[in-house]
């Protein structure tokens, strides 16, 4: 029983919970989490990202059967994902004092973990947003960091600043030659 609220010896990562989060946010879809956005080879090409899924499973020896969808009942991940948007939109939700004036509703949820160590407790948060169309999840381990409220700010600027929300107005100079025409 302790288990299944969290509550027992458990050893997952800050990626681990990424995915859990993602599949639970889109409904069951098991997804390969990729830290990686994207790389540029020295031409300036954009690599694409099954190339590179491709090289590293190569160079690893990976190989992967095809991800399957999680089948679960409707109704218990509504209810999951409904204490999610709670915990963030909701007066007394955990989360609610970072993201009342948040101008995209997201899912999340604080947790404090213990350590077995006397008076030290790993703070987590976990998100996703938008709540109705999930595109980005976020987690936030603070090792030692007390309560996991502590991390939603943080949560909060990744996900302001992957939809562009605290952007000013930047101008790029790409007048810039790379160092091969400069030798030249």
């Amino acid at each position: 029983m302790q288990a299944a609220i969290g509550q027992h010896d458990n050893s997952f990562t800050p990626v681990q919970m990424a995915k859990y989060i993602s599949i639970l946010a889109n409904g069951g879809s098991n997804i390969d989490v990729t830290i990686i956005k994207g790389i540029i080879d020295s031409d300036g090409n954009n690599i694409s990202k099954e190339e590179i899924n491709l090289f590293v499973k190569e160079r690893l020896g990976i190989n992967k059967e095809p991800l399957t969808e999680l089948d679960f009942n409707k109704e218990n991940l509504n209810a999951i994902l409904e204490g999610m948007r709670g915990v963030t939109s909701e007066s007394g939700g955990t989360a609610y004092s970072y993201f009342k004036d948040f101008n995209i509703e997201i899912g999340g949820k604080t947790g404090s973990a213990q350590t077995g160590i006397a008076g030290k407790t790993n703070a987590w948060f976990v998100g996703f947003a938008p709540f109705d169309t999930p595109e980005i999840a976020v987690v936030v381990m603070t090792e030692n960091g007390g309560s996991g409220s502590y991390n939603c700010e943080v949560a909060r600027n990744i996900i302001a600043e992957y939809y562009g929300m605290n952007a000013t107005k930047v101008t790029e100079d790409m007048s810039a030659k790379p160092s091969i025409e400069i030798r030249n």
